[in-house]
């Protein structure tokens, strides 16, 4: 009774901890403003890679019954203060007739916290039977599960393992050594370690990131050019696709050296290939494969050329059926049936990293689909209360002064 109370007591602050302090006194919303992640091709990020793949894992878990009996679709998740990724996929679950489990991590200022906790609430209140007990966000860094024992680890397994993990994050994956232990890429690898560990079934990874020149670590671009080279010197398949992208009698040391040096598609393709490699590594170990699905990448910068420095990139780990070999000649062991070998995870990697697609290029080259884009976006921010219609402070207002979209508007 004694361990009872204290496991209650315990519960008890961790769920004061998943929610900003309640205000007392009513206060005046501060004006909603329009953010980067607002853009046109953010919503095409959501539409055809989250919701995409949404659609399918929870079709594969249904498949293989593990949405039986009102389980809970889990998901773990950066929202920001307006939960859109949040809302996006409780209307995914809707449709598919199962329940959504969500726990955020959400580090916020306390103007954006007040904001949180309205959104949560009301939210909550429109969702209520699409949305299962023990949903929560807290107001922690992502970066701190990677902590031991501390309690943003507790809050990470309390709910897990998931089965979409969308790491959508503004800071840069790996901009400092390895003596350094708070950093993106270690709770990415916590989370990664975290599900291996505890799951048996498919799940997917969504990865937002930026990625240049001066937000990568000399030691953490070695690390993940060292994949790459070893990758080739040991399949020659993935040699000879790779050996497409060099210039002339270029090597492969020369070629990774060439791409670390400008921003730019080179660049983000082949440190994307190298997150790629590291994942199809780690999950190996614990007999899973990892297929890197289509994967995007656009600018940040505020200035031409806009040369691509932001990945959205997405995973789907697949526990591998493990073949038990008796060895003592008491059963017969089953013969392996003769086919053709399925693609590598490791060329896989390969041909969709190098072939990441442009966003800013493609709503460029395709009027319809921007202004597609565009109007759900619109939607989507005024459900959430922005103020998205107003001829001079409105969404298009907003959009129109930007230095990109000025760009891509005068071209159409």
């Amino acid at each position: 009774m004694e361990d009872a109370a204290k496991e209650d007591a315990n519960d008890g602050e961790l769920t004061a901890f998943s929610l900003p302090e309640e205000v007392e006194e009513l206060v005046v919303p501060k004006k909603l403003e329009f953010a980067p992640w607002h853009k046109p091709r953010k919503q095409y990020v959501r539409k055809f890679q989250w919701v995409h793949h949404a659609r399918g894992v929870i079709n594969q878990l249904k498949q293989a019954g593990h949405l039986n009996h009102g389980a809970p679709l889990k998901y773990l998740t950066l929202p920001g203060p307006d939960l859109l990724d949040v809302r996006l996929l409780a209307d995914v679950c809707s449709t598919e007739d199962v329940p959504l489990q969500y726990t955020g991590f959400c580090h916020t200022s306390e103007s954006e916290a007040e904001r949180l906790r309205r959104n949560i609430h009301q939210f909550s209140i429109d969702h209520e039977e699409r949305i299962s007990k023990g949903s929560e966000v807290h107001p922690a860094r992502i970066e701190d599960v990677a902590t031991r024992r501390s309690e943003a680890e507790t809050l990470l397994q309390r709910n897990g393992p998931y089965d979409i993990i969308n790491l959508d994050a503004c800071s840069p994956i790996a901009n400092d050594n390895h003596e350094r232990t708070d950093r993106l890429i270690d709770a990415v690898r916590k989370i990664v370690e975290f599900q291996l560990n505890n799951s048996r079934k498919p799940w997917m990874l969504y990865l937002t990131t930026p990625f240049q020149t001066d937000s990568v670590s000399e030691q953490s671009l070695e690390a993940l050019h060292k994949q790459i080279t070893e990758n080739a010197e040991n399949d020659e398949e993935f040699a000879a696709e790779l050996s497409s992208q060099f210039q002339g009698e270029e090597t492969i040391t020369e070629y990774l050296s060439r791409t670390a040096e400008l921003n730019g598609i080179d660049f983000v393709t082949s440190a994307t290939l190298g997150i790629s490699k590291w994942f199809v590594h780690l999950a190996s170990q614990a007999n899973y494969s990892v297929k890197k699905m289509e994967g995007y990448c656009y600018s940040l910068f505020a200035e031409e050329p806009f040369e691509p420095n932001m990945i959205s990139v997405c995973y789907l780990f697949l526990p591998d059926e493990i073949a038990i070999i008796d060895g003592t000649g008491l059963t017969p062991n089953e013969e392996c049936e003769a086919g053709v070998a399925p693609i590598s995870d490791h060329v896989r990697a390969l041909r969709r990293s190098l072939n990441l697609i442009n966003l800013d290029d493609l709503l460029l080259a395709e009027a319809e689909t921007r202004t597609s884009m565009i109007d759900e976006t619109k939607d989507l921010l005024r459900n959430a209360g922005y103020n998205v219609d107003d001829p001079v402070d409105g969404y298009e207002a907003w959009l129109g002064n930007l230095p990109m979209e000025i760009a891509q508007a005068g071209a159409h």
